[in-house]
């Protein structure tokens, strides 16, 4: 019931939200590249930004309502049962462990900057909060029992049993029961941006702190996560070489943007759903443990800018690095980890007017999870946004 009541309530403001003057609206359509080669859209995003004066004079005020919803791809990385870490013993778990899972994500924010800066678009610190609610149903990988080859999944077994019945699913909290959960949190950070980004250039640094809570006792929330998140990150930027096309101020025939972007990530509590784990790197997962710290060094070469500034070509290397240690998360076996990851690859863009952006990327897991061979592999897509 109390699910049915809030998703009217998302309906109707969502459908309410065209109807309001003064505002400005955010659009996103994202692909998988698992998902029709990531030719078709498979999420999307929208947010609306309601009219808001700014309550310090040349500082931004702003309050959203943001709505994410599409289809995921995801991996079975834990024992049900006990929580262990099946990429420790691969050979225990010879069955497929993708799946695909439809999501709803709301967030009503509030953000209010404070000291304003020339060299910035944005505040020097911005401090924001939003209530979150997230809706999740699981399903078999869309190929499951699509042909006399494909009839074994990660629920179901090649004799149509269910593989992991009467099961806690202490190694996924999201999957138990009808594997559909309804979870709402509270969150809070602060961001600190001294970074000038003109798109084909960047010089600076940005720092953000990031907390989400999810008590179990929570408002509206279904009992299937409990769970303290710290998010942390740090970017640092530096353009290397710049030549400008004469006569046309801003733009550029050719620039070299040197970037790392550090993050680290600790988690505390019983139910650790699989859309707050992990840390930011290409390919291989990082264990869920309670701490996650990755980093990526890349070198990105823009331009030339074609027509207006915001239509170019970039070619961007890429290198990355993860490191989880400490207790694993959504286990009964009471065990700690220290491992490492790592990949390196290279992603080609094409941006049309900062809206459409087609993207192509290949990498190599050199350092996957335990032991694991390595691979390489490749993505392909799109995305718009507005």
């Amino acid at each position: 019931m109390r699910k049915a009541v809030l998703f009217i309530a998302v309906l109707l403001s969502v459908s309410l939200l065209p109807a309001i003057g003064f505002g400005y609206h955010i659009f996103e359509i994202r692909t998988e590249p698992e998902f029709g080669e990531g030719v078709f859209p498979t999420s999307v995003m929208y947010q609306f930004n309601f009219p808001m004066p700014d309550f310090i004079d040349g500082c931004k005020t702003e309050f959203a309502f943001r709505l994410d919803n599409g289809l995921v791809y995801r991996d079975l990385r834990q024992d049900p049962d006990t929580g262990a870490v099946m990429a420790k013993n691969p050979g225990l778990y010879d069955f497929p462990k993708e799946y695909t899972v439809h999501f709803d994500e709301f967030n009503l924010f509030y953000g209010q900057g404070f000291v304003d800066t020339e060299f910035s678009d944005n505040d020097l610190l911005t401090v924001f909060g939003s209530i979150d609610g997230r809706f999740e149903m699981a399903f078999e990988r869309l190929s499951w029992m699509t042909s006399s080859s494909e009839t074994e999944g990660v629920f179901w077994d090649n004799d149509h049993n269910y593989r992991f019945e009467n099961s806690s699913w202490i190694g996924a909290p999201e999957l138990s029961g009808d594997r559909s959960i309804f979870q709402t949190s509270l969150s809070c950070g602060l961001m600190i941006d001294y970074m000038r980004d003109r798109s084909v250039t960047r010089d600076g640094i940005r720092a953000g702190l990031y907390w989400r809570f999810s008590p179990t006792w929570m408002l509206l929330n279904d009992g299937s996560a409990s769970y303290v998140l710290s998010w942390n990150e740090l970017q640092f930027s530096k353009t290397l070489y710049s030549l400008e096309q004469p006569g046309e101020r801003g733009h550029y025939w050719f620039s070299v943007v040197l970037d790392d972007y550090l993050t680290y990530r600790w988690i505390g509590g019983s139910k650790v759903p699989a859309y707050i784990q992990g840390g930011e790197m290409w390919g291989p997962d990082v264990p869920n443990a309670a701490h996650v710290v990755t980093n990526r060094l890349a070198l990105t070469f823009y331009g030339p800018q074609m027509f207006s500034r915001d239509i170019f070509p970039s070619v961007m290397f890429f290198w990355d690095l993860g490191f989880g240690f400490g207790e694993v998360l959504n286990s009964s076996l009471d065990e700690t980890i220290a491992e490492s990851v790592g990949s390196y690859g290279i992603r080609c863009e094409f941006v049309i007017a900062s809206i459409m952006e087609f993207f192509c990327e290949i990498g190599c897991s050199y350092d996957p999870v335990f032991d694991e061979e390595m691979y390489v592999d490749g993505k392909i897509g799109f995305s718009i946004g507005v």
